[in-house]
């Protein structure tokens, strides 16, 4: 069971970057030529945006260098959880957060690599959200939540257990 939700972890990580890239550049064909914004129905519109920083712009960008240790950043937090997600034993929820947030950390890592910026379009503005995002953000946000869900789960089976 676990080789096997290592192995399925690994295609959910595959399938996220791949989901994560094919959007970011659907984004740059389709919104750069209407001026990079599109108003849609309900609580999403799509805004083409080009981030130098990191989430919430909370890293100053300081030219190039900045880029570079992001990039950087966004690989090593990437292979030093992908190396946990394989070799340690975790519980499925545990290795399935930490594959979604392999996988944020590579797709935006990618575009600093390839791009320079990273590509954010999602805008939900509409609903007080003042962010423009993108699929890899939201996998990270993701990964985080399977996280703290399999660790609230896991106390309580541990005081179960106890009790």
């Amino acid at each position: 069971m676990d080789r096997r939700t290592r192995i399925i972890a690994l295609l959910v990580t595959a399938l996220a970057i791949a989901l994560d890239q094919s959007t970011k550049y659907w984004a740059l064909a389709a919104l750069g030529p209407v001026g990079g914004h599109v108003t849609l129905p309900g609580p999403v519109d799509l805004t083409l945006s080009f981030n130098q920083s990191n989430a919430f712009g909370l890293t100053p960008v300081i030219g190039q260098a900045t880029r570079w240790f992001l990039m950087t950043l966004n690989f090593a937090v990437a292979g030093g959880l992908l190396y946990v997600m394989l070799a340690k034993p975790l519980r499925p929820l545990m290795r399935f957060g930490l594959a979604l947030i392999v996988a944020g950390a590579i797709g935006n890592g990618l575009d600093r690599l390839l791009i320079g910026p990273v590509i954010d379009f999602l805008d939900s503005s509409k609903i007080g959200f003042v962010w423009i995002f993108n699929l890899a953000d939201a996998t990270l946000d993701a990964g985080i939540g399977l996280m703290l869900l399999d660790t609230v789960l896991g106390e309580r089976r541990t005081r179960a257990t106890a009790a």
